[in-house]
């Protein structure tokens, strides 16, 4: 598409260029043969090319329009993936802070002797109800 333009402008260049010697020779005296149809005729022929430019221009400029509206749909779909990326970063953040304060709490329990025994003594008792037949285990508050 680019050297049919190239090639465009060449012609255009060379009818400009046989109008500029036909104006020094007018300009110089001598006369141009066939001078009104000779005119006519470039003149037609820098028309059709304008004509035949501004199409090109036209296709060139509807091709970068779809192209650009192409690329920024695939930038907002990009954004948006990404966006959805972080926000579900950002909750499962959450979840692990969460989690770390709660295992500060345990670690602030378990510092204390007295807790920790109360608490290891709940699970054994829970442990030995689960595991043991009832009749096996009896409560050491009841005994």
């Amino acid at each position: 598409m680019d050297w049919l333009i190239i090639i465009l402008l060449i012609f255009v260049a060379g009818n400009l260029g046989l109008l500029f010697l036909m104006w020094r020779r007018s300009s110089a005296g001598e006369k141009p043969s066939s001078d009104p149809q000779h005119l006519l005729l470039l003149q037609n022929q820098i028309q059709e090319l304008s004509r035949t430019i501004d199409q090109k221009m036209g296709e060139n400029t509807r091709t970068m329009h779809e192209s650009l509206k192409t690329q920024f749909s695939e930038s907002s779909k990009l954004i948006r993936d990404v966006t959805q990326g972080l926000t579900k970063l950002d909750e499962t953040n959450r979840q692990v802070v969460s989690f770390a304060d709660q295992l500060q709490s345990l670690q602030d329990i378990l510092k204390n002797p007295k807790q920790r025994g109360i608490l290891g003594e709940y699970y054994l008792e829970t442990l030995l109800k689960n595991v043991l037949p009832p009749g096996n285990y009896q409560d050491a508050i009841c005994v």
